[in-house]
């Protein structure tokens, strides 16, 4: 399956294609707005940037009304949860062909007791409701599943990471997205799954540079940008010669300061205090 984002409207999104096989878990990883490519590969961005014909499965564009085959898990789950429903009947109302008792099992069989699958959502501990949370995912069979990592990472008490790859030896879905919020989830997890094919997208100023094999990209990474990201991590500005630039934090100007000088690239980033565009000088 080739999933393509086309959509020249958005200048700050360029269109991009990921190739995905059974058994994948793709790590997206780079400087880049993951949250925006992940949301707009699932088809869950703001209407008014999102059009239906932006997304492609297999160079084809979903007929109107028609849905992408996946799941969808945000950063915020935790807090999307009803306050006022229990746990099984939130699941129940977001699969109703499963029973009750069919419910029950399901959850038994991840550890979940009725104790605490008919509570509501503030008697339970975060970590344990992150763990709902990626049942809640299990529950709908799917071509993918697109996971934006909560901002500090999933408890590794739950091991997160264990229980998405049981979902594709299991056949719940074909392929996992996973959009990290921590550098080290891809580091550390893309060369330790076992189950599964680990691969890695790297995105800079949200253009796909390189695209592969986990292990091989991050021992042997091909573009310049790989390489920087792999070295020195996420905003990190490195000395005289690197591919990256960025202005001081008392820049007055937000678009035309001189670090926009011979950059063939320029993003905003909106998301680090203090730095607030990042440049790129070529690819």
């Amino acid at each position: 399956m080739v999933l393509s984002w086309v959509d020249l409207s958005l200048s700050e999104m360029r269109p991009f294609s990921l190739g995905l096989e059974k058994g994948d878990f793709l790590f997206l990883a780079g400087e880049t707005h993951n949250e925006r490519i992940l949301r707009a590969l699932a088809g869950f961005l703001p209407k008014e940037s999102n059009s239906q014909n932006s997304i492609r499965v297999d160079g084809r564009p979903l007929k109107n009304g028609a849905m992408l085959d996946s799941v969808f898990l945000p950063k915020d789950a935790l807090e999307l949860f009803p306050a006022h429903r229990t746990i099984g009947q939130f699941a129940l109302d977001i699969s109703p062909n499963r029973s009750k008792k069919g419910l029950e099992i399901y959850a038994e069989s991840h550890g979940i007791t009725k104790e605490v699958l008919y509570s509501k959502p503030k008697k339970i501990s975060k970590p344990f409701l992150q763990k709902i949370s990626l049942w809640c995912a299990s529950l709908f069979t799917s071509k993918a599943v697109f996971v934006e990592e909560p901002e500090l990472g999933f408890c590794e008490e739950i091991r997160p990471f264990d229980f998405l790859q049981s979902m594709l030896t299991s056949g719940v879905t074909s392929c996992i997205v996973y959009s990290p919020a921590l550098k080290e989830s891809v580091l550390q997890k893309a060369k330790a799954l076992q189950l599964c094919r680990p691969r890695i997208a790297v995105f800079c100023a949200d253009r796909l540079v390189e695209e592969g094999d986990a292990a091989g990209i991050l021992e042997n990474p091909i573009h310049g940008y790989t390489k920087e990201w792999i070295d020195n991590g996420d905003f990190k500005p490195k000395k005289n010669g690197t591919i990256w630039q960025y202005c001081r934090p008392d820049c007055p100007e937000v678009y035309n300061c001189l670090a926009k000088q011979n950059s063939s690239f320029a993003m905003l980033d909106y998301s680090l205090d203090g730095l607030h565009k990042v440049m790129c000088n070529g690819f």
